[in-house]
């Protein structure tokens, strides 16, 4: 494969992924190679092997007329959050450990833990959110650990689930921002550890919620 086809693959693929997980592709939804290649003036054959990545990563699913965007269950969305909570458990004790001064600096100044953040509009909320444990798992320092996370992590649900949330339920997560936050400062890998399990597992319950 030339590095022409490869880059063009992995453009489809990027395009592809982003419009699912940001809920423009919805479950259940059939993708026509033919239809994406005309919408992202990208020829079939790098779509095709775009669509057989997403399916590797579990976003879409395979059947006998192509591919459809895969809906989970109550239960798969469970065991997903299962994943993401023993990951950025990890990921937050190896942050209070291993974090430089500039990288705590940086993540407070995200201000994704302030009152202010719990107020805002919901896609500046996400954005916040999605920043502040992609920092947390930068600053870790285990690249491995966050490609793993990266590829858990990226479901349509967690980006329209978020957009949902009421306010008590956006003031909670900040709330629970400004307790990890405060755990890596004091450089407490424990406190951090328990702090982004129990964040991740109320995140789950709230998912769950809305889903129904």
């Amino acid at each position: 494969m030339t590095d022409t086809a490869v880059s063009l693959t992995e453009e489809a693929h990027r395009r592809i992924r982003n419009d699912i997980i940001e809920g423009r592709f919805r479950p259940n939804v059939h993708l026509v190679a033919h239809d994406l290649a005309q919408k992202l003036e990208i020829s079939r054959t790098p779509i095709r092997e775009a669509l057989q990545l997403l399916a590797s990563e579990g976003l879409v699913v395979a059947t006998g007329r192509g591919f459809v965007v895969r809906e989970h269950s109550p239960e798969e969305v469970r065991h997903i959050y299962e994943v993401r909570a023993a990951l950025e458990d990890m990921a937050a004790r190896l942050a209070a450990e291993r974090a430089t001064d500039a990288q705590i600096e940086a993540l407070e100044n995200l201000g994704a833990h302030t009152t202010a953040a719990a107020a805002s509009p919901r896609d500046v909320i996400v954005d916040l959110n999605d920043a502040f444990h992609e920092s947390i798992m930068i600053a870790a320092g285990n690249p491995r650990l966050h490609n793993i996370n990266s590829r858990n992590s990226e479901h349509f649900f967690n980006y329209n689930i978020a957009k949902l949330y009421s306010h008590e339920e956006a003031a909670l997560a900040v709330a629970e921002h400004e307790r990890l936050l405060q755990a890596v400062k004091r450089r407490s890998g424990d406190d951090a550890a328990k702090a982004a399990r129990e964040h991740v597992m109320d995140a789950l319950e709230i998912t769950l919620r809305k889903l129904r």
